[in-house]
């Protein structure tokens, strides 16, 4: 019972780098094959493909793993836009082409400048173009030309790309070649198009899994599996090690690790377990391990002194342990004292946000009441409900428990760990409840499920548990159980169907169900750009209108999801919005709504039938963050450089809510930060600036090394953020050798008149020539059309680069035509026949 959620979470990476190719590079034309710049677009790939594999190389970090899958997903935009937009199909190819991803294979030549590759497409009356037999080349490669930044022209004679989104498609030669959909509006060659898919799809496996050049084979089992998310989650403790934590530490360690002994063997064991020890002014280092008893060990080595000023380094140790955890891990740091470095706050936000990881806090102290009240006035201050400290904020933040309580009853609460043992966790109800009574599904795919009571009101309460039949649940197994918090765990599940709990005395109450089942959904906010609906990087903007994708995850074969629940936070209005359920191409069940989101911290849930058709209802697990600040990336934007050069990276900034100051930062994972620009700056609503970020790599940064830069613009209120991959490559990588092979005739006899050329007489009359081709930075390679039997090429003695070839044929064939291409597929080609004297010598 292990949930997918991780690899479908890891798959929205891939595709985020995907679909920025389509906001962030859609004028430069090297990736997507336009314009026959099929050299420059096969070396655009493999540079991305090689700043991934050197993201993975060990140690790999989160923000290592996140750039990992970025660089993929553009990468596989250009490998199967290869296939759409290039003539390999029409060539009568069914397989991938194997040099893409193996430059040790053979290459296709390439149609040089010279070499007319379309004639016109026939126009219909409906204003469509028949595109069918519109190509002139069956034996090299070509691509259709499209306008961009890159490509400002469309040479004559050359293949357009095609569509009503080329604007050059009425532009002789008329129509074009792309595969890119099934819509013959969009597509001239949309009957082509599921076949170039099909073999599109079998490229990306090999990307990933082909025996000798895929990411599996170049990185490893162990490593594959986390760019994937496949091994799993951490469980990372964040420890106090002030004097005043000594038994604390010893009470964790005696419980804890009991828990985590008995699940050391299950599937809901975490792949890794991490420690980050902080005091003041020291944190970490972060121990990894993935044995129990190890873990076991770096917990007994913890030492314990100091501690005399209270606050403590909390907040560094927690930002150390979200960076060394897996993404969508759980955190848990244990304290009795205030964060001195409550400035890290918007920071740790971000990491949760990014990474997905939920953080629990247990405090079991704090500082002087005086220091507490102005903490709780600060945060009343600075966030959007009413925070105990900065703790309260940041578990609710993540979706994790914040748990108060004294050194003598720690271990009444430190249950709170088997909740965390699971590696399907799945989220069904979260309420505040101003009664005494509130029900919940329970469906068939539950195997456990956990219940949280909060009362705010009362210093205790009691509660019961009723089944679907009616009956109470007798002596439910307590995971927490102080005087204003009580958790319940109850496994196995006795009874399917609509459980109640209630509550005494009446009065209002935060009630949350959470369980454990692979039916789960994962959605993504979407917006309209560049004529694609794609998800929005960063958190969505208050007030703005989106659409939201819905998938579901596990055994849902025969469930129906119905609506779409969006609540104003916990206390707030919700209201439904009703699904259209469809289904992707592999079967998984999808649905897509419009949703405006109104408020800073809306829920969503989605309510349905099983497969078994009872009633279920799931929540988003970790909390959707809605701002009032945009960060949008210009498009066309260069991110790599050079080792020792430096780079200008900007984003647009724009404030959609009222008029308040900005604080702008700009850091990156490896350093390369040099500076940005505006640090400070006040925006009236509606206004926007440009954050400029300066990078300067090291002059002995290693090839192909990759950062991930974050872009913050934070007010009073409100705070967002962008992250773009910064790439250093090797200045050989910029070097594309483009000088076509050369020829020179050395004989030409052509004895066939027009009298020669008629049967029979035809093959007793012979015409012969002899050229040299030869290129200047490797081998070259000829071919000749129609009769290839009637060449012979031999290698100069004084130069092995040079070939010396003869042709000779009788009169029925009074014509050839000769490709000569390079090892970088650089081509020149050149045509003969009975009325055409010997070329002078040239190098096109």
């Amino acid at each position: 019972d292990v949930s997918p959620r991780r690899f479908h979470e890891a798959l929205k990476k891939i595709i985020d780098g995907n679909n920025q190719v389509e906001t962030i590079h859609i004028g430069d034309s090297s990736y997507f094959f336009h314009c026959e710049e099929i050299d420059k677009s096969i070396h655009q790939f493999r540079t991305l493909r090689n700043t991934m594999l050197a993201s993975l190389k060990e140690p790999v970090s989160s923000a290592a793993l996140e750039s990992a899958r970025l660089s993929a997903g553009k990468g596989l935009h250009i490998l199967q836009k290869f296939y759409s937009n290039t003539n390999w199909i029409e060539m009568g190819n069914t397989d991938p082409y194997e040099f893409l991803l193996n430059e040790d294979s053979d290459m296709e030549p390439v149609a040089p400048a010279s070499k007319a590759t379309c004639r016109d497409c026939i126009k219909e009356a409906s204003g469509r173009y028949s595109c069918k037999d519109n190509l002139l080349v069956d034996n090299m490669l070509t691509s259709g030309y499209k306008l961009s930044a890159t490509c400002r022209n469309k040479i004559q004679g050359k293949c357009g790309h095609g569509g009503e989104n080329d604007v050059t498609q009425d532009t002789y030669p008329t129509g074009g070649i792309n595969k890119e959909t099934s819509d013959s509006l969009l597509s001239p060659h949309y009957y082509l198009h599921t076949e170039a898919a099909q073999v599109a799809i079998e490229a990306t496996k090999r990307f990933f899994v082909d025996a000798e050049v895929g990411l599996l084979s170049q990185v490893g089992r162990e490593i594959f599996e986390k760019f994937f998310s496949l091994e799993g989650y951490s469980l990372t403790f964040v420890i106090d090690t002030t004097g005043s934590m000594k038994d604390d530490i010893l009470q964790v360690k005696q419980h804890c690790l009991k828990i985590l002994q008995e699940y050391s063997t299950s599937p809901d064991a975490p792949h890794n377990y991490i420690l980050v020890p902080f005091n003041d002014p020291d944190f970490g280092p972060a121990l990894k391990t993935q044995n129990v008893n190890e873990f076991h060990s770096y917990i007994d080595s913890l030492t314990v002194d100091g501690g005399d000023d209270c606050p403590e380094m909390s907040l560094s140790g927690l930002k150390l342990a979200l960076k060394e955890s897996l993404p969508r891990s759980q955190i848990y740091s244990f304290t009795d004292a205030d964060a001195k470095d409550e400035f890290l706050k918007d920071e740790i936000k971000l990491l949760d946000d990014i990474t997905g990881s939920t953080t629990h806090f247990i405090l079991t102290g704090s500082c002087s009441s005086k220091k507490r009240r102005a903490l709780a006035k600060r945060n009343t201050r600075a966030s959007r409900r009413n925070y105990e400290n900065v703790y309260e904020e940041l578990a609710f933040f993540s979706g994790g428990y914040y748990v108060k309580t004294t050194k003598d009853q720690l271990s009444t609460v430190l249950g709170i760990m088997e909740l965390s043992m699971n590696a399907a966790p799945v989220k069904i109800a979260h309420d505040y409840v101003d009664e005494s009574q509130f029900s919940f599904p329970v469906d068939e795919s539950l195997s456990e499920i956990s219940i949280s009571f909060k009362t705010f009101r009362h210093n205790s309460f009691r509660f019961n548990i009723f089944q679907p039949s009616g009956d109470p649940l007798t002596k439910p197994h307590m995971v927490i159980d102080r005087n204003n918090h009580k958790v319940v765990k109850i496994s196995p599940i006795p009874q399917q169907g609509r459980w109640t709990v209630s509550m005494t005395p009446s009065s209002s109450y935060e009630v949350e169900i959470k369980g454990k089942s692979l039916l789960d959904f994962t959605y993504q906010i979407m917006q309209k750009q560049n004529d694609y609906m794609i998800p929005i990087q960063g958190r969505p903007v208050k007030g703005s209108n989106y659409t939201i994708s819905v998938k579901i995850l596990g055994p849902s074969r025969g469930a129906q999801i119905q609506r779409l629940v969006i609540s104003d936070g916990l206390r707030g209005p919700n209201h439904s919005i009703s699904l259209n359920q469809t289904s992707d191409a592999l079967g998984n069940i999808l649905a897509f709504a419009p949703i405006h989101l109104d408020s800073l911290s809306p829920m969503l849930k989605v309510e349905g039938l099983s497969p078994g058709r009872l009633p279920f209802s799931r929540l988003n697990i970790n909390p959707i963050h809605v701002e009032l600040v945009r960060i949008l990336p210009p498009a066309d934007q260069n991110s790599t450089l050079l080792p020792g050069g430096n780079l200008e990276v900007s984003v647009q900034v724009v404030n959609d809510g009222a008029a308040d100051k900005f604080t702008f930062k700009v850091w990156d994972v490896l350093g390369f930060t040099q500076s940005f620009t505006p640090e400070h700056l006040s925006l009236a609503k509606g206004e926007s600036t440009i954050l400029t970020a300066s990078f300067v790599a090291p002059a002995d940064s290693p090839s192909f090394a990759s950062s991930l830069a974050t872009f913050s613009a934070k007010t009073s209120s409100a705070q967002n953020y962008l992250t773009l991959p910064i790439t250093v490559i090797p200045e050989t990588v910029l070097e594309i050798e483009k000088i076509p092979p050369v020829y020179q005739f050395l004989r030409f006899d052509m004895p066939c008149g027009a009298g020669s050329q008629h049967k029979p007489d035809c093959s007793q009359h012979i015409w012969r020539m002899t050229f040299s081709a030869e290129d200047a930075e490797a081998a070259v390679i000829v071919q000749i059309d129609p009769n290839p039997s009637a060449l012979s090429c031999h290698r100069d003695e004084g130069n092995t680069k040079k070939l010396i070839c003869d042709y000779k044929s009788n009169c029925c064939f009074p014509s050839a035509e000769v490709l000569i291409r390079d090892g970088n597929g650089n081509t020149n080609s050149f045509t003969v026949d009975y009325n055409t004297q010997p070329p002078t010598p040239a190098s096109f």
